[in-house]
């Protein structure tokens, strides 16, 4: 079966993303972020085994600042430049179009639709906490809207972030609840199961069908908490709506970490994930979400 990985970013320092940004996100796991065009990402996919990266589009410009860099705050991926790099490894990258739904909220309806119909790109990221907004914010409706008429995933980065400028307010999954209840046909990727809100998470993707989560850097909590968690996604039958997401530091090594969660349970005394739960994780679930291998 396919095996893909979600949660990918492209990111060119200092051109596309400033050096201080990236120094403030990974300060507190002793790491460097790591530059990644569409080449370079495509390079940790082959080291990690995995066939088919989701490589997504941001745009902060108008939220990322800091105050001792003041010349240096435009933060944009753009939507054109992921597709440009998708476009370059054909069936190993798909691209995923983000707008800040705030910054001119009519006009990301529009760039959505663009994105979809022009660019082939398979669902929406969206920033609460960096973006500094509530997903219920009405002004986003339309945007949600359009995406269930083009039939794709909205994906929230939802949970912790070093960053300074990011407000924790914005971050607890539970935020997405109301989204849920008002659009109920909405496809919703809950990103890093909201950590460290984990039971929130959880509770959130076992109650709305059509919720989903992704696991991105949760191989770098080890196996044991990565399959306490996936227990708790199983035991309220939830475990069909994970998806395996890396995070680029972590692209090449948290495969391994996967294959070690049956050696967990063992250890445990508690149930196994199957060989079929843990292959829709790696990639079955996230091949019919983002429809890869369908033109």
């Amino acid at each position: 079966m396919i095996t893909v990985d979600i949660h990918v970013h492209l990111a060119e320092i200092p051109d596309q993303v400033p050096k201080w940004w990236a120094e403030e996100l990974y300060r507190p796991f002793g790491l460097e972020f790591p530059p990644t065009n569409g080449k370079l990402a495509v390079e940790l996919l082959d080291e990690a085994g995995i066939d088919v990266g989701c490589v997504m589009a941001a745009d902060y410009r108008r939220t990322t600042h800091h105050p001792d860099h003041p010349h240096e705050h435009e933060l944009l991926i753009s939507n054109d430049y992921v597709a440009a790099e998708v476009r370059k490894h054909p069936g190993r990258l798909v691209g995923v179009a983000s707008v800040d739904p705030l910054r001119d909220p009519q006009g990301a309806v529009i760039e959505l639709e663009r994105c979809v119909k022009e660019l082939d790109m398979r669902a929406l990221k969206l920033y609460p906490t960096y973006n500094h907004f509530y997903p219920a914010d009405e002004r986003l409706f339309p945007l949600y809207e359009k995406a269930i008429e083009l039939d794709i995933p909205v994906h929230f980065h939802m949970g912790w972030t070093p960053l300074i400028n990011a407000p924790m307010k914005f971050q607890d999954p539970v935020l997405l609840d109301d989204v849920g209840i008002a659009f109920r046909q909405l496809k919703v990727i809950v990103a890093h199961l909201g950590y460290p809100w984990v039971d929130q998470g959880i509770c959130l993707v076992a109650k709305h069908p059509n919720f989903y989560c992704d696991m991105a850097y949760w191989g770098g909590f080890g196996p044991e908490f990565l399959y306490q968690a996936l227990l708790k996604l199983k035991s309220i039958n939830a475990i069909g709506r994970v998806l395996y997401g890396s995070e680029n530091v972590c692209t090449t090594t948290f495969p391994e970490v996967y294959r070690q969660v049956n050696g967990a349970a063992e250890r445990l005394g508690l149930p196994r994930i199957t060989a079929e739960e843990m292959a829709n994780i790696m990639g079955g679930t996230a091949a019919e979400l983002y429809k890869i291998g369908k033109s």
